[in-house]
């Protein structure tokens, strides 16, 4: 088992996944694009880098956790990148949540460079992610992902290898579409029996446990209950990756209703000045439409 991992990229995702190795016995190497202090990471045993490809000279994995596309080929393409000369043998796991376009293209450099490419985003938030109950879909190169797959088991209870190419993005586009059209109907569910004069608790209680309860709605039910809306996944992340999903549909001719006006809600959310705020920030957007006060307001 390797003892060393690089992760590439220290957002709210990648620092609670250098975390997690370091609880694992596995000192990172870590690099973020923007100034970070990096301290509490480094006081545990991380290492600091000052580039992506330099990770290379104390690991053969590494894990990147970025925004967008344009992220993920900066860290990867270029003389400064994990795809420099030299890195033949390496293996890049992209965590991110990116199109199948990009992480094609950017597999294709990879593989060019002999370099194994797995694309392995993520179902989960830091704090799942710090319990190692993250759900991980993984798919490329069969080869890498058996010499990763105890790495991946160390990082995420449930892993899923889904095989080669971008198979793995389609499914996690597919889940954030289910998750937005979710937490839609629970908003406004919530907002109608609010209005109608129900407390909040008690239709969260008796929802959580009724054939249309699941853990998603669970683990809701306390924030919703306290009004707190900072962001474990903010709505303009989600709103990002509806517009993956709307464009993967469009390139495949398949119509979808629900997730476009869902998308329609969320950018109105952004737009009323929610964006940074959780994702369910829907609810205080609706409830403001419905002409009553907001859990928060902008």
């Amino acid at each position: 088992m390797t003892k060393t991992v690089a992760v590439v990229g220290l957002g709210k995702m990648g620092w609670a996944l250098a975390e997690r190795l370091l609880d694992q016995g596995i000192e990172p190497v870590v690099w973020n694009r923007t100034h970070k202090d990096l301290a509490p990471l480094t006081s545990k045993g991380a290492r600091v880098v000052a580039s992506p490809n330099e990770v290379w000279s104390s690991t053969d994995v590494a894990i990147t956790f970025v925004s967008n596309d344009d992220a993920l080929r900066e860290v990867c393409n270029g003389n400064a990148g994990l795809g420099a000369p030299g890195a033949s043998g390496r293996t890049v796991i992209d965590m991110s949540t990116v199109s199948p376009h990009a992480s094609a293209e950017v597999g294709a450099r990879l593989q060019a460079a002999g370099i194994g490419f797995l694309r392995s985003p993520v179902s989960g938030n830091p704090g799942v992610l710090a319990a190692g109950n993250l759900t991980l879909m993984v798919s490329g190169p069969n080869n890498s992902y058996s010499a990763c797959d105890e790495l991946l088991h160390q990082i995420g209870a449930n892993v899923f290898y889904l095989g080669e190419g971008e198979t793995s993005r389609v499914v996690k586009l597919a889940i954030n579409a289910l998750l937005a059209a979710t937490t839609a109907a629970v908003a406004e569910t919530i907002v109608l029996c609010e209005a109608a004069g129900l407390d909040r608790s008690r239709y969260l209680e008796v929802l959580s446990e009724s054939s249309v309860g699941s853990p998603f709605v669970k683990y809701k039910r306390p924030p919703l209950e306290a009004r707190d809306y900072n962001a474990t996944f903010t709505t303009d992340m989600l709103s990002k990756d509806l517009g993956l999903a709307e464009q993967l549909a469009k390139e495949y001719s398949i119509p979808m209703p629900t997730t476009n006006a869902v998308h329609a809600l969320i950018k109105s959310t952004s737009d009323y000045g929610l964006g940074g705020l959780d994702f369910m920030a829907m609810l205080p957007y609706l409830q403001h439409e419905a002409h009553r006060t907001p859990d928060v307001e902008p």
